[in-house]
């Protein structure tokens, strides 16, 4: 109980973070949410909150890396981040699928991340089309993440195939 009273309306941290992934899939999730903090009575404030916290923790790929290959780093270290709190993450994608509005919160904060090191709309739009195949393959995949990275080394295959029958 005093470890309620001591996160209760404190900003969202690592140890706030760390309980709230604990109580991620309990049935009135939202209910203890907002007794750990009140201001999270309103689910799109916790999200943004969350992605403000995980993206000041999310590695940019280096700029020396190739646009194919920053993308890969970008969806992998997001996705590794999001590993530390997957029950959440999970709790939210369930969540946004019941609320668009939660989804374009999201969308907001991964748009801002790629843009953050990728400067072609093309490649924005392949870096998101494959962050969206490969979070779907994360989801049932392990710490390791070899089908998830196995996923998105595929992406690229199809996409490199795709691109060139266009060319041509």
């Amino acid at each position: 109980m005093l470890e309620i009273l001591v996160l209760k309306n404190k900003a969202l941290n690592k140890t706030l973070l760390k309980k709230i992934n604990e109580i991620a899939h309990s049935n009135s999730f939202k209910k203890k949410l907002s007794n750990l903090n009140n201001k999270y009575a309103d689910f799109e404030k916790f999200i943004e909150d969350y992605e403000i916290l995980i993206s000041g923790i999310i590695e940019i790929p280096s700029e020396s890396l190739s646009t194919q290959d920053k993308i890969f780093e970008g969806i992998i270290n997001r996705l590794d981040v999001l590993s530390n709190h997957k029950n959440l993450t999970l709790k939210i994608y369930l969540e946004a699928q019941k609320n668009p509005k939660y989804f374009l919160i999201i969308n907001k904060f991964i748009n801002i991340f790629f843009k953050s090191f990728i400067k072609s709309r093309i490649d924005m739009a392949k870096a998101y089309f494959i962050y969206i195949y490969a979070f779907n393959v994360w989801i049932e995949d392990n710490k390791n993440m070899d089908k998830t990275m196995a996923a998105i080394g595929n992406s690229f295959e199809s996409l490199n195939k795709f691109q060139s029958f266009i060319k041509k």
